[in-house]
């Protein structure tokens, strides 16, 4: 009688087909994409670059040999101005500063007025090489810290060098040991993070958003699953025969989700408010723009989900995979700063990236709404396309 139990069940797994995909088409499905993001082996290309600003305020030889030596590293990639031949050099940092805060950049690393000539004097004055930061990177900021710390270590190596050399020569040894002894002091690295010093919690603005846009689509989802309900108890077919029309019934649950969905990420980021001090009013505008498109968005998704599935239990079951999946890869669940370029363009596919490219905009760096139109336009056009897919998918409930 028990092995009668376990064959029913397995007869039971075998028909139901979406327990097959859960058992085991979705772990598999995880692990390829986790594996992609963190193996740099198989995770279509390196770690990606860090894009930096050089500025030279000190204007000397050692000064200029950093910042060539930095300009060399492969895992850089050095801010050039437009039609400039090659990586370009500030001599001030207010230009820098304004590409890391809009967003253009992750850091600018700053070589202070008077740094070389502060080795010739007391260890207690020499300046430390400032890193302008955005720290929603916090990876970028380590690895740009230890390149400056090793690559200048290098230089005043060199420097020390030709110092020992010359001292030498004219002088002997007593002189050439303080030489050395100036050289080999050990640089300090200040890390200035331009963002988040005047931010209450903005970290987790930033988890509010990845969380909320991936359970707004579940929301959705679940709440688009009603049009199956509607054709399995045959309400479909008598709105069919009604004059309200398969167009004007999707546009009412879309209109339906919408509003739901606002909403739902509107108590998110309110409890978020409350309970963590994230400042939700003080970007309400940015906020109001970003959930109105985002929810639109993931209201045509869900439609179309709703549209291409036979029952709800089919519906659930695509739903985990297909939502965790963007999730993933579009930053919800994984920062994508920690993934490779090819991995990040990818993410790009799904909505969930642009989504929190727009709250990173409004919560992180402060921009304006107007600067907000990319996202926005793309999320409008998602949200066109998908319900006019959804559209098309639909015509099997008038037919039948």
């Amino acid at each position: 009688m028990i092995w009668t139990v376990v064959r029913v069940g397995l007869l039971r797994m075998w028909h139901g087909r979406t327990e097959i995909l859960l058992t085991f088409v979705v772990p598999i499905a995880f692990f390829t994409i986790f594996a992609f993001i963190f193996d740099e082996q198989i995770g279509l290309g390196k770690s990606p670059k860090v894009d930096v600003a050089l500025v030279d305020e000190d204007g000397t030889d050692l000064s200029r040999n950093l910042l060539t030596a930095l300009a060399e590293q492969e895992m850089l990639r050095v801010y050039s101005p437009d039609g400039a031949p090659g990586p370009g050099v500030f001599d001030a940092a207010d230009t820098a500063r304004k590409l890391v805060l809009s967003g253009g950049l992750s850091l600018a690393v700053v070589v202070p007025e008077g740094w070389t000539a502060s080795f010739s004097g007391p260890e207690g004055d020499v300046p430390g090489i400032r890193l302008l930061a955005d720290s929603s990177d916090p990876v970028a900021t380590q690895v740009v810290t230890a390149l400056v710390q090793q690559l200048s270590g290098r230089a005043l190596a060199a420097r020390a060098q030709k110092q020992i050399e010359a001292v030498l020569s004219l002088s002997g040894k007593p002189q050439a040991a303080a030489a050395v002894a100036r050289f080999t002091r050990p640089v300090r690295v200040e890390v200035v993070d331009l963002l988040a010093a005047d931010k209450a919690n903005p970290v987790v603005s930033m988890y509010a958003a990845g969380i909320a846009v991936m359970f707004l689509l579940f929301g959705a989802v679940g709440n688009a699953g009603s049009l199956l309900e509607e054709e399995e108890n045959q309400t479909m077919e008598r709105l069919m025969c009604s004059q309200l029309g398969m167009a004007r019934l999707l546009a009412g649950k879309w209109l339906l989700l919408w509003i739901v969905g606002i909403v739902q990420v509107t108590v998110m980021f309110l409890w978020a408010q409350l309970a963590f001090g994230v400042d939700l009013l003080g970007h309400l505008p940015g906020f109001a723009v970003m959930t109105v498109v985002t929810a639109g968005a993931a209201s045509s998704f869900a439609l179309v989900l709703a549209a291409l599935c036979r029952s709800r239990a089919q519906l659930n079951a695509v739903a985990v995979i297909v939502i965790l999946s963007m999730s993933a890869l579009g930053g919800s669940m994984v920062p994508r700063y920690v993934m490779s370029e090819t991995m990040q363009r990818f993410g790009k596919v799904t909505f969930n990236a642009w989504a929190l490219d727009g709250y990173t905009k409004v919560f992180w760096r402060d921009l304006p709404v107007t600067d907000l139109l990319p996202e926005v336009a793309v999320l409008v056009g998602i949200t066109l396309a998908l319900f006019g897919t959804a559209r098309l998918l639909a015509r099997r409930w008038e037919s039948e």
